[in-house]
């Protein structure tokens, strides 16, 4: 029988009577008695009423309410009104005392489950099992116990249409009435429409607190305003940013330097996208990039505006990710043990621990900006920006923007929105000024002026900033004679001059480092890949104009060359300089009788015999030492 076009309504009488005679079918099958209950009725312990009571928990103080109603037309001297789950456990009874112990004699209290397998025909059960609004009275009932009383029952559906449980109420025959059943069915439904309301509030609570945490874990600030100009909310990190803690229900006025008019964000919004803003609030400043959008109704109605902001440094940081130049050298990735090598190491970590100026000497591709970034990294400010500049590859009248930055429409082709320099940028970090013997005579003076006061204008401002970046300097010039030839303030080179660091360059340097470095960049690029004596001889007999960098361009170069897994000399593509020959390598004798071995097997295109011949020694003591070295033959 389908159930599906009266479900939650109240079916007819004869169709009432269907279900009726179906149910007492059934009661036989089950073997419900007639005449008593069921002395083994399911029943909860006390725990576990307490636990089913707590699950429904929302549903008991909903439906406790509405009997309260329900007995301003009922008298429960009357009528007993009771609450049942979906499994058939009553978790509520109301009623007079009186009630309550004529019910309880017959199984009918809370905790017992009333389905029709335990107790036969009953409204309770003939709803739980059809899910429609249900009516009984004296001999509908299966069971003799219940002869005698009227019952109504209607079911309470929750979220999808799901059942949550049965609405009953009970009394003696004689008080039957049809309107009892329409008053159950309509608490049900009023049950169901409170229960509704309760979700969609908790939910809402719901939503709100998850927005909320959102909100909260931002990394960026958060700041909305209402239509009267008053801050409504701030998150955790815009009051980190603003350095304050308690701006809620306060005019935006406290944060001095926002011009912000909520009509024209909303007629022109393009114009508060990623605006850079010098704030102060309660006489702490405040340097930051901040949008704003207004915040509008459905129907076009302003409510406020809400803002983005992010603190300066911040932006930096990203800004360094992005384009690449986040500096990861540190002093344990500077190679080499020669002694003057060694000291400038010494003498940068000696650097890395304070504030002072360095200036780094040393011809090119000897490693500046490695150096330079290993100071920053080894010191206090290595969790802040690191900023090079190369002074000689920019045009002299660019420099100046590119060092101290520009305020809207400082000159001609400016961007609208201004721009940083590189000492604005590196506030709080490092500045590298690379190749600084190249700049220009009349900068040189402008950036005295920086390094001697700590002021900063940028080109077209107004007011002043105060900057505090550490300044490393390098040059492959020689600034002394600079200075002679009038190319070099002597005044900055003296501000400059603090802690100076003499980087070697590669030809005055022991062999060992020259073949670290090669193996170094061999076992970076192509680790697949041996050196050969001949090709290491040649990279010791190299005066390497190019220092390090050109050794490294070498090894690529000779890696794409070589095929067979060993580099030769011819792979390298450079001839010993006869002012090298006299360097030799340091090692052990059986190093050097190694390298004699391999040297003479490449040459003899891995002839043993010949190769036996040369170095006079027999071809089995050969054989032996090349297992003994692990060499590999080469085929002829």
């Amino acid at each position: 029988m389908d159930n599906s076009e009266i479900r939650g309504v109240i079916p007819t009488s004869a169709r009432m009577q269907q279900e009726i005679l179906a149910s007492h079918r059934r009661s036989e099958q089950y073997g419900i008695s007639r005449e008593e209950r069921n002395e083994h009725q399911q029943k909860l312990s006390p725990t576990e009423l307490k636990d089913r009571k707590q699950r429904n928990r929302d549903l008991l103080s909903v439906v406790t309410a509405h009997i309260e109603e329900f007995y301003q037309l009922l008298s429960p001297e009357d009528f007993m009104v009771a609450l049942v789950d979906r499994d058939g456990y009553i978790l509520h009874f109301a009623g007079s005392e009186q009630v309550k112990i004529l019910f309880a004699e017959r199984n009918c209290a809370p905790g017992y489950r009333w389905t029709e397998r335990d107790v036969g025909t009953s409204a309770i059960s003939v709803c739980l099992e059809k899910q429609f609004s249900i009516q009984l009275n004296d001999r509908d009932h299966y069971c003799k116990r219940a002869h005698g009383f009227t019952s109504s029952a209607a079911p309470i559906f929750g979220k999808d249409g799901t059942l949550q449980g049965v609405l009953v109420v009970s009394g003696a025959s004689k008080m039957i009435h049809p309107h009892t059943l329409i008053m159950i069915t309509m608490a049900a439904r009023s049950i169901e429409k409170q229960m509704r309301l309760l979700r969609r509030n908790q939910e809402m609570l719901l939503y709100a607190g998850f927005l909320d945490r959102v909100i909260e874990s931002a990394e960026t600030g958060l700041l909305t305003l209402d239509t009267e100009m008053r801050i409504w909310k701030t998150n955790q990190k815009g009051k980190q940013i603003l350095k304050q803690h308690f701006l809620e229900g306060k005019p935006v006025s406290v944060l001095k330097g926002l011009d912000i008019n909520l009509e024209e964000l909303q007629k022109n919004p393009g114009k508060w996208k990623e605006r850079e803003m010098c704030l102060q609030v309660e006489n702490e400043d405040v340097h930051c990039y901040c949008s704003a959008k207004p915040v509008v109704s459905r129907k076009k109605e302003l409510l406020g505006a809400v803002m983005v902001f992010e603190e300066f440094s911040d932006i930096r940081k990203l800004a360094d990710r992005i384009s690449g130049t986040e500096p990861f050298f540190t002093f344990d990735l500077l190679i080499g043990q020669s002694p003057s090598f060694l000291e400038a190491v010494e003498i940068a970590r000696r650097a890395a621990k304070s504030d002072s100026t360095v200036l780094l000497l040393g011809e090119t591709g000897t490693g500046k900006e490695l150096f330079a970034q290993a100071i920053h990294n080894g010191g206090k400010r290595r969790h802040q920006t690191f900023v090079p500049i190369n002074c000689g590859a920019i045009p002299g009248e660019l420099l100046e923007s590119e060092l101290f930055g520009y305020v809207d429409g400082a000159f001609t082709g400016a961007s609208r929105k201004g721009k940083p320099g590189k000492f604005e940028l590196a506030n709080g970090g490092t500045l590298l000024l690379d190749e600084i013997g190249d700049m220009p005579h009349d900068m040189q003076v402008k950036l005295l002026r920086v390094l001697q006061t700590g002021e900063l204008q940028r080109i077209g401002a107004s007011n002043v900033t105060m900057t505090d970046a550490r300044i490393i300097a390098a040059t492959h010039v020689d600034l002394q004679k600079m200075i002679a030839l009038k190319r070099f303030r002597k005044d900055l080179f003296y501000r400059l001059n603090i802690i100076q660091i003499i980087l070697p360059p590669l030809r005055e340097r022991v062999a060992e480092d020259i073949e670290t470095l090669a193996l170094h960049f061999i076992k970076r690029y192509g680790p697949d890949c041996r050196l050969s004596g001949n090709a290491l001889d040649c990279l010791l007999n190299y005066d390497w104009p190019g220092n390090i960098r050109e050794l490294e361009n070498t090894i690529q170069r000779a890696l794409h060359l070589c095929n067979n897994g060993t580099m030769r000399q011819e792979h390298l593509g450079i001839q010993a300089s006869s002012s090298q020959a006299s360097r030799r390598r340091g090692g052990t004798l059986k190093q050097m009788e190694r390298e004699l071995i391999e040297d003479t097997l490449l040459r003899t295109s891995g002839n043993m015999a010949r190769t036996a011949r040369n170095l006079g020694i027999s071809r089995a003591t050969l054989y032996r030492k090349v297992r003994e070295f692990g060499l590999e033959t080469v085929p002829q």
